[in-house]
């Protein structure tokens, strides 16, 4: 059976008016079967979160480890490029030091080669010959032209000097 009970409330300024409330019953205690069933209930409902929340950070998982990848298939073939271009500058340094060692001996080469010209030639032999056998002559003075080119200024020469 329910119970009645009668309250007053205030409506308006100071009127009171009497009501009626039907109070339910209380609430009872659940029984053993009901608190198991809401335990499987919850256990399961944290499996599922704890399940999507693997799902989640497996895909997160992979997505990190495929940015790894790339970074260090990527690093690799920097340093690929790197060692590849040490090389190529080893391999033209040198080159241009064994130039530089070959220009040295053709230079030296040169000098000895000068050297023995100069020792061997002789100077009035070559003048008597030209005077001689070849009829050459001095040039005299009126034959002999003079100009002066300043250091900063230049000339082109468009036919042979008189």
């Amino acid at each position: 059976m329910q119970e009645v009970r009668t309250y007053y409330y205030n409506q308006g300024n100071t009127v009171r008016k009497e009501t009626d409330f039907v109070l339910q019953p209380t609430r009872t205690l659940p029984t053993r079967e009901q608190r198991e069933r809401e335990k499987r209930e919850e256990a399961i409902r944290r499996q599922k979160l704890t399940d999507r929340r693997r799902v989640a950070a497996l895909r997160k998982n992979r997505l990190l480890t495929g940015y790894m990848i790339v970074a260090v298939i990527m690093t690799c073939v920097m340093l690929v490029g790197y060692v590849a271009l040490q090389t190529n500058v080893t391999t033209r340094m040198n080159h241009i030091a064994s130039l530089e060692n070959e220009l040295s001996n053709v230079n030296a080469d040169n000098k000895a080669a000068e050297s023995r010209i100069a020792m061997t030639t002789n100077l009035s032999e070559i003048k008597d010959k030209a005077i001689n056998e070849l009829g050459m002559v001095y040039a005299t003075s009126s034959q002999i032209v003079y100009y002066n080119v300043d250091g900063t200024d230049y000339m082109s020469q468009y036919q042979d000097i008189p």
